[in-house]
C-alpha cells in the first residue's frame, strides 16, 4: 500500500542541488534529511497502527486464532465420535456434538476474546450453540423432561424428526467462524459471508434478528416474541431448580462465565430466564410472587431490546446491576425455598 512506502524526497533532491556547497552546508542539510526521515518514519508507524486497531478492535488470547482453526477442522470433517453412528448417523444429534466439541475445545484451551465488535459475534457464535442445545432437548424432552435423553442414543430411533432451525444455526455458525477466521487468521484478506460485526459485514443484521423476537424491529418487540408460556418445554423440572441454577451462573466467578465476557454470558442467562420465568408462570403465582418475577423479566426485557437496538453497555450494566438486585431479593423473600445468592465480587 502506498501509504506505507512513504518517505522524505525533499532531502533527496536537496541533497543532489548542494553538491559543492561547503562542509557547514552539508552537514546542515543532512541533519535535515535524517530528521526528516525520522518524521516520516514515525507518520509511517503511526498510519500502521492505526489502521491495525481498526482492523483488530479486539484483545484475545494468543491461541484464539488456533481455536477458531480447529473450530473450523470440527465442523468441516467427520467427528470421532461412536455416537453419531450409534444415534443412525442423526443429522441434528451431530450438529449438537460439534457444538459440543467445540465449547469443550474453548474451555480446555482457555481461548478468549473480547471487544465491542467480536465481542458481538462471540455472542452470536454462543447463541448458535445454545440453539441446538436447546433444540436437541426439546426433540428429546418426551423422553425425559429432565434431559435424560439428549444424548440417550439407544433411543434415536424415537426422537422427534430434526426441526429446520437445528440446521441453519449449524449454517451460522459455519458462517460466523470462516468469516472470523479471515479476520483473526487473514488480517481481515480474503472472501466472507458478512456476517460478522469484525469485519462490518453487510449481512449481520440477519444473523443477528435470526433468533431474537423473530425478526422484528426492537421498537416492536414484546416479551411475548420470546416465550412460549406454559404450553413451552423447559429444560427445569421444577422452578427451584430454574432459580438456582440461574442465581449459580450469574454469580460471577461461576463456571458459567469463564472464558467468556460479562455481557455475553448475562445476555444468554437474560433470554433464556424470559422463557423460563414465563414457562413457570404458575408456580410463581402460588408462591406469591408474581410481581417480583415480573419485574425481573421485565428488566431482562430491557435488557434484550438494548442489545438488539444499540448494544449500550452502559445501559448492560444499569440494568444488569437491576436484574441481579431483584434476583436476590426473589431468593430472600422465598423463606428458604430457593438457596442463597453468592455473587463471586
Amino acid at each position: 500500500m502506498n501509504k506505507f512506502l512513504k518517505f522524505s524526497v525533499s532531502g533527496i533532491i536537496i541533497g543532489g542541488l548542494l553538491v559543492g556547497c561547503s562542509n557547514s552546508e552539508t552537514t546542515e542539510t543532512k541533519e535535515e534529511e535524517n530528521s526528516n526521515t525520522v518524521a516520516a518514519k514515525a507518520e509511517e508507524e503511526v498510519v500502521a497502527e492505526q489502521e491495525m486497531e481498526e482492523l483488530l478492535p479486539w484483545k484475545s488470547s494468543d491461541n484464539f486464532g488456533e481455536w477458531i482453526t480447529k473450530s473450523i477442522e470440527i465442523l468441516d470433517a467427520d467427528l470421532d465420535d461412536p455416537r453419531i453412528e450409534q444415534s443412525n448417523n442423526d443429522e441434528g444429534f451431530t450438529y449438537y456434538l460439534k457444538s459440543e466439541a467445540i465449547s469443550e475445545l474453548q474451555h480446555e484451551m482457555g481461548a478468549w476474546a473480547e471487544g465491542k465488535a467480536i465481542g458481538e459475534d462471540m455472542s452470536n457464535l454462543h447463541l448458535q450453540s445454545s440453539v441446538l442445545g436447546h433444540l436437541q432437548f426439546v426433540r428429546t424432552s418426551h423422553l425425559g423432561h429432565n434431559g435424560e435423553a439428549i444424548e440417550a442414543v439407544e433411543l434415536a430411533d424415537q426422537w422427534e424428526p430434526m426441526p429446520d432451525d437445528m440446521r441453519e444455526a449449524f449454517n451460522y455458525m459455519k458462517q460466523l467462524f470462516h468469516d472470523l477466521d479471515i479476520a483473526v487468521n487473514h488480517d481481515g484478506v480474503g472472501e466472507t459471508f458478512g456476517v460478522t460485526h469484525t469485519l462490518n459485514g453487510e449481512n449481520v443484521s440477519e444473523i443477528d434478528r435470526a433468533w431474537t423476537g423473530g425478526g422484528m424491529p426492537a421498537n416492536e418487540l414484546e416479551i411475548g416474541h420470546f416465550t412460549h408460556g406454559e404450553d413451552g418445554v423447559s429444560e427445569y423440572d421444577s422452578l427451584e431448580s430454574f432459580v438456582n441454577d440461574l442465581s449459580d451462573n450469574w454469580a460471577h466467578d461461576s463456571q458459567f462465565r469463564e472464558n467468556q465476557m460479562d455481557y455475553t454470558a448475562e445476555m444468554q442467562l437474560v433470554e433464556k430466564s424470559l422463557y423460563d420465568i414465563a414457562y413457570f408462570e404458575t408456580e410463581i403465582d402460588e408462591l406469591g410472587m408474581s410481581k417480583l418475577f415480573g419485574d425481573l423479566q421485565q428488566t431482562g426485557f430491557e435488557m434484550v431490546v438494548n442489545d438488539y437496538e444499540a448494544g449500550d453497555k452502559e445501559l448492560h450494566k444499569e440494568l444488569a446491576a437491576k436484574y441481579e438486585a431483584i434476583l436476590k431479593e426473589i431468593i430472600e423473600r422465598s423463606n428458604g425455598i430457593f438457596k442463597d445468592f453468592e455473587s463471586g465480587e
